[in-house]
């Protein structure tokens, strides 16, 4: 199989590993010793949040010169790609298109980590909230996953179930025939774009869960959808590449044939 991580992150991002393990060499150097084909590292931009002051200012200039740094260093070992992991990008869209056409990334996933004038969802009580506010966060995230669609400027959505991670640790239920509609209308607007859909693995290493869960890639694909990145969204070396190849197993026997790859900085189609 042809792997490729589409969704990994180093020291740059503000929650990334410090030590060693964040160095895009041992990123790079553990891919390779797993077999991994092609990475995309996408560090973290959220956007809002960054302009706010609650994070960090996004290197983009001290990245980018490290990963076209590795690039050369390992060319002919594996493909890496210069990505970025942009959140919430409707939320400053001004500000998204002016990094997007300064940086030239091969590959942007854009994610929703949080919603217009909240905290990251890891930060809210949802243990103690009331079913009716927690149906009003649902409501807030198909509406801005939607507007983040329509933003368009990206490559793969990612981690569409992200609030579910915080539900489920929270002790609540998610039941994702209850938003069918909902995943549905993302998913459609997803397919009409052209945009690919994300399965992110690292719900397989906390809660045996892939985001989106299969039964909403079997939805996604019933809708029509094609187009898929598998990452990992390791956070340093440890966990690059892990859950894909089982991931893959997975997708293909819900009948998905094909996975997005980047080839001189534009997104295509190689079998999965």
């Amino acid at each position: 199989m042809y792997i490729h991580d589409s969704h990994v992150h180093t020291k740059y991002s503000f929650d990334g590993p410090k030590d060693i393990n964040g160095e895009i060499d041992t990123i790079i150097e553990t891919a390779i010793a797993r077999g991994v084909n092609e990475i995309s590292l996408c560090d973290h931009c959220d956007i809002d949040d960054i302009l706010d002051g609650i994070y960090p200012l996004f290197e983009a200039d001290v990245i980018k010169t490290d990963i076209l740094r590795a690039k050369e260093k390992y060319k002919g070992k594996i493909q890496i790609n210069y990505g970025v992991e942009l959140g919430q990008a409707h939320a400053r869209r001004d500000e998204a298109v002016e990094l997007i056409g300064k940086q030239g990334f091969d590959f942007i996933i854009a994610s929703l980590h949080n919603l217009r004038g909240y905290p990251d969802f890891a930060f809210l009580k949802m243990d103690i909230m009331c079913d009716e506010q927690i149906e009003y966060l649902m409501k807030r995230t198909f509406s801005e996953l939607s507007e983040l669609v329509d933003f368009g400027c990206f490559g793969a959505l990612a981690h569409i179930t992200y609030i579910q991670r915080y539900l489920t640790l929270c002790g609540r239920t998610f039941d994702h025939a209850k938003y069918a509609d909902d995943f549905e209308m993302i998913f459609k607007k997803l397919i009409s774009s052209g945009t690919a859909l994300e399965i992110n693995t690292s719900g397989l290493r906390r809660n045996s869960i892939t985001m989106p869960g299969y039964e909403l890639c079997a939805m996604y694909r019933q809708c029509g959808g094609e187009l898929i990145t598998i990452g990992s969204d390791s956070h340093g070396a440890a966990d690059v590449a892990c859950g894909i190849e089982e991931a893959a197993a997975e997708l293909r026997r819900l009948g998905f044939k094909s996975q997005t790859v980047v080839r001189d900085g534009k997104l295509t189609q190689i079998e999965l």
